[in-house]
């Protein structure tokens, strides 16, 4: 009753009403940048990465760019993001893109609210926001440069101007896709669900349209920059069916799919968190077949739901219980679970106070006690964020020592988070920086004379063994060249190796 008595009457107008969602979504992601100041997660600087190279060497070129090759491997709209706001605010700092991922944080609180609002009850949007302003792992990774808060603005903006905008709908889901792979995905089962259930209706035509044709212009473009037009689903999927690993190399992608296919069917039903994946299937089939029998009024809430459940859980779930760091990465991947649950989530329990229980318990407000959880969990989540820091600084320290070898010339490396350090702090140039990727051996080139001639082209001076990337140049010039490199340092596993232009000059001569 409190709620109802007091805040209606300030939440009735909009404005009042978004500035508070906002407050209460950035204040707790503001405490968590202040605690965690450090952008721990490696993958914000290769967003970076891909967004400065952009827009210093791609854009000219009418495409995007990276050292690595991933420049269309994740959704290239949170890059052209960045990019926009790296070439608007005349700097290179990943700072910019972790406010706009604050700022968007209470965004998407806010729809949440308005969805459970206009669809349901504005009780029911008021505590699910309120839940998602709160919700401990979106307000950690909110705080990051990564790109699940965009994609989950342009999801939560698609289905709340489902009923009314349904053409905008389109594009917007289209957005969410090219900005989360797995949103690209979703919203294929999305698309097919509305049209089964709304049999193909006026009212949802241009939705559909506006999906297909927005999708079909990227797809357009990754035809033309990488001849597969499913780029980036197509290699996210390869990746999740194990094409990169020992096992999978050289297998059809069918094949891949097949396999892991039966692989898991082997396993989960006997693992716990298998049995819970495997129950979330049954329920969004058997939701699904009563969604499209009865045509449900307002099943997009639900729909999204099961989908993006369905989805997302896999990809973090299965880390549970024994891989716990890369469960603490991947938890990202809960977020959209999070947002379209706490809709429903706080319907169940404003029927179970309002009905199970009857009108004596009206005055307990037990979705209090939900949200009260979720700031209790910030004490003894942040911390184990916390800790990842030290990765970045670590990267940070090997940049600064490698660049006090550095005297000009080219600097080969495939470490995102070293180019961050060496653009945003010894302002090295875009064009002074070089990656492995694209090295003779790229090209499946065994003639020691290209890469000779590959270090002389590029003018590389400094050259950093940093992974497996590093490995096929490093042992071609060990092997055939090996006077070129020499080593200078060795900082936290990384090699620090000068390039002798004088036997460099005397390779190719001779």
């Amino acid at each position: 009753m409190w709620v109802e008595q007091r805040l209606y009457p300030v939440l009735a107008k909009p404005r009042n009403t978004f500035l508070f969602f906002v407050s209460i979504a950035v204040i707790p992601r503001i405490i968590v940048w202040a605690l965690i100041p450090l952008d721990w997660n490696s993958d914000s600087y290769h967003h970076w990465q891909i967004s400065y190279l952009t827009l210093k060497i791609g854009l000219r070129q009418g495409r995007l760019w990276d050292l690595n090759g991933c420049e269309c491997y994740w959704g290239v709209v949170p890059h052209l993001v960045q990019a926009l706001l790296l070439g608007v605010l005349s700097t290179v700092s990943i700072a910019p893109y972790r406010v706009l991922n604050i700022l968007l944080g209470g965004v998407n609180a806010y729809m949440i609210y308005i969805i459970g609002r206009d669809n349901l009850y504005w009780e029911i949007g008021f505590y699910a926001g309120v839940l998602f302003a709160l919700y401990p792992v979106a307000a950690v990774f909110d705080a990051i440069a990564m790109q699940e808060t965009l994609a989950l603005c342009f999801a939560l903006l698609s289905v709340y101007m489902f009923r009314t905008r349904p053409g905008l709908s389109g594009l917007l889901l289209t957005l969410a896709g090219q900005s989360r792979t797995e949103f690209w995905l979703a919203s294929f089962a999305y698309v097919l669900g509305v049209a089964l259930i709304e049999r193909l209706s006026p009212r949802v035509q241009p939705f559909i349209v506006s999906w297909l044709m927005s999708t079909g212009v990227f797809c357009v473009f990754f035809w033309k920059w990488t001849s597969n037009p499913f780029y980036p689903l197509y290699w996210s999927l390869f990746n999740v069916f194990g094409g990169w690993t020992e096992r999978g190399l050289g297998r059809p992608f069918h094949d891949l799919m097949l396999a892991w296919a039966s692989e898991k069917l082997r396993a989960w039903p006997v693992k716990a968190t298998g049995q819970i994946l495997l129950g979330s299937m049954v329920v969004l089939s058997g939701t699904f077949f009563h969604m499209v029998r009865r045509r449900w009024e307002k099943y997009h809430i639900v729909l999204i739901f099961l989908i993006v459940l369905v989805v997302f859980s896999p990809i973090f779930l299965t880390y549970y219980p024994h891989h716990i760091r890369s469960l603490l990465f991947m938890l990202r991947m809960s977020i959209p679970i999070a947002a379209f649950g706490s809709i429903l989530l706080m319907y169940a329990l404003y029927k179970v106070r309002l009905k199970l229980l009857g009108g004596r318990l009206r005055r307990v407000p037990i979705e209090v006690t939900v949200i009260a959880i979720a700031i209790a969990s910030f004490g003894s989540l942040i911390p184990q964020y916390s800790q990842f820091q030290e990765d970045t600084r670590l990267a940070f320290t090997a940049a600064d020592r490698a660049f006090g070898h550095y005297e000009g010339g080219t600097i080969v490396c495939d470490h995102p988070t070293m180019n961050y350090r060496f653009a945003t702090r010894w302002r090295v140039e875009a064009g002074d920086l070089l990656g492995n990727h694209y090295s003779p051996h790229c090209y499946e080139v065994t003639d020691p004379v290209r890469y000779a001639e590959w270090f002389r082209r590029n003018n590389v001076t400094l050259w950093l063994y940093t992974g497996i990337r590093s490995y096929p140049v490093w042992v071609m010039a060990s092997r055939e060249m090996p006077d070129l490199l020499i080593l200078r340092e060795i900082v936290y596993g990384i090699r620090i190796y000068g390039v002798d232009r004088s036997v460099l000059e005397e390779l190719l001569s001779g």
